[in-house]
């Protein structure tokens, strides 16, 4: 029996021990924090016992692996974390400061609606998308290099392009002035045309029903840490999983062929295989404390993939001491005028009713402001530079003067509007530091941008016993979220041991066929492949009428 050892307990790491101790590893995991689930994970103050996370986080039709591993961890005796933990979708609605939400009710046919876009903006921007999905080799190369929001820009109105970029920190998981075409439309691509779809049990809010292509997004029915991290490192435990928290890995010894030791803090631990699953910034100075290693392939391309710095996404939570209703069940507000990219979402939505939400507390909103270089419209100043105090008056401005979704407020509330509510505490994620200097994070956040898509390392490196996992490492996700946390856990341990199942994204055979036929043009430096098609259609309307 080969000893792997592991550091990080995120969910790559909890997903690289959880497939290698079902085959009988003896596996060991050194965490920094004092409990599991990385960026994911929840906690409760002390105080009045309200639960903060560091965001909250949705888990799309295309999270295969996520979903697969789920069933595999109890929760209670009525299942799985997959049967008995996660909610119906929500229904993410665009909410402007001036006009009515509106929601994805009708299909691809609501995209119009929703941003604001004219027929001809909505095949433009079509078009686009389009060659991000009939493209390969050109969209990871030269795609990942073009910002998404600046490639649609001309295609759109100032109102329609606004709305628009919104949805890229909520939905796709950075901010609009770094993500990049390749990254966008690939995202996209996934949510419409994955499969299979995913089968749901019927529960106490209706029948058995199921999640695919174009469908909404699924939140978990209580806090994070409660209800998927501390039962996944039970289960683990159970399996013979050694956890040791607050345990920094701070140096890998490296021989030339192979890692002999690594040291977490002044304690020196050996194992037969390693598996590195902690942020790239952290790894970045672990590598640069062992010159020879940090020369390997695949290694290398940690200080390229960290250039842009950590991403700045700020979660906060409005506690109100009486229940606020809402028209629609599961309601996800984009706050598309918000300077911050604000997103909220009323929590006991969702939650089962038996989860606390704190002292006297009837309703909690978690927000998560997704854009740090933006300035507000009260200090005039991006998070990044806010203090603490700047930030949450920022937040309840920019929530406050969001006129629908006022309106459903009133709507749902017998007339009484969203500032009628008091708001008992606005609590921000406490490992954010604000001071005069800037806002920095305890554990910085990796995303993709686009200086560092082509960076992203894969999880088997030129050093035989060391290999890697997170969502900065290279999936079919292709983009950094909780599947691609998940499959890259999952793949770090097949390239251990071959029997370990990896489930792989849907892509249509007609975007794989297309998609061939354009590495071919862009090998040739021609056109993209809808481009040339155009092109050819001109030219020859253009004979056909000289004739």
């Amino acid at each position: 029996m080969k000893s792997v050892v592991i550091f990080g307990a995120g969910i790559a790491g909890l997903s690289a021990a959880h497939e290698l101790a079902e085959l009988g590893y003896l596996v060991s995991v050194y965490e920094t924090a004092d409990e599991p689930g990385g960026f994911f994970r929840s906690s409760r103050l002390s105080h009045d016992n309200i639960p903060t996370e560091y965001s909250w986080h949705g888990m799309g039709p295309w999270y295969h692996n996520v979903f697969d591993l789920m069933k595999k961890i109890p929760f209670n005796e009525e299942g799985s974390v997959y049967d008995s933990a996660l909610s119906r979708p929500i229904d993410f609605g665009i909410f402007p400061d001036a006009g009515q939400a509106q929601f994805y009710d009708k299909g691809f046919k609501s995209i119009n609606k929703m941003f604001g876009m004219s027929n001809w903006e909505f095949t433009r921007a079509c078009y686009l998308m389009l060659k991000t999905w009939t493209s390969n080799h050109r969209s990871h190369v030269a795609y990942a290099k073009v910002n998404a929001a600046q490639a649609w820009k001309p295609m759109l109105s100032v109102q329609s392009y606004n709305a628009w970029r919104s949805c890229f920190g909520p939905w796709i998981g950075s901010d609009w002035s770094n993500v990049s075409l390749h990254t966008a439309g690939n995202f996209f691509r996934k949510q419409f045309t994955t499969k299979p779809a995913h089968q749901h049990k019927s529960d106490q809010d209706g029948p058995a029903w199921q999640q695919g292509a174009g469908d909404g997004w699924l939140l978990l029915k209580g806090p994070s840490s409660e209800y998927w991290f501390n039962p996944w490192v039970k289960y683990l435990a159970h399996k013979g999983v050694k956890f040791y928290w607050q345990k920094p890995l701070t140096k890998l010894v490296f021989d030339g062929s192979k890692i002999v030791s690594a040291f977490v803090g002044d304690e020196e631990i050996q194992g037969d295989i390693y598996i590195v699953a902690i942020n790239p910034y952290l790894m970045v100075d672990i590598l640069s404390k062992t010159p020879a290693l940090e020369r390997q392939e695949e290694l290398k391309l940690f200080t390229p993939l960290v250039q842009d710095g950590p991403h700045t996404q700020v979660s906060f939570r409005l506690a109100f001491s009486d229940e606020i209703k809402l028209p629609r069940k599961r309601t996800a507000a984009v706050i598309s005028d918000s300077e911050f990219n604000l997103t909220v979402f009323a929590e006991e939505q969702v939650w089962d009713k038996d989860v606390d939400l704190g002292q006297n507390i009837k309703s909690l909103w978690t927000g998560t402001s997704c854009i740090g270089g933006f300035p507000g419209r009260i200090f005039h100043k991006p998070v990044n530079l806010c203090t603490k105090e700047e930030f949450i008056e920022e937040v309840k401005a920019q929530i406050l003067s969001c006129g629908a979704l006022n309106q459903l407020i009133k709507q749902a509330n017998d007339g009484k509007e969203l500032k009628d509510f008091t708001i008992e505490k606005v609590e921000v994620w406490h490992e954010w530091h604000f001071s005069c200097d800037g806002i920095t994070p305890l554990q910085p956040k990796w995303v993709n941008t686009t200086n560092t898509q082509a960076f992203m390392p894969s999880q088997k490196t030129p050093v035989f016993n060391l290999f890697l996992a997170g969502a900065h490492t290279k999936t079919q996700a292709q983009v950094w979220s909780i599947e691609g946390a998940v499959e890259s856990g999952r793949r770090a341990a097949k390239a251990i041991d071959k029997r370990v199942n990896v489930l792989d994204q849907y892509r249509p055979r007609w975007i794989k066929l297309l998609s061939k036929i354009d590495d071919i043009l862009y090998l040739i430096k021609a056109p993209q492949l809808l481009d040339s098609v155009v092109l050819c259609i001109v030219l020859l309307l253009i004979l056909w009428f000289l004739i």
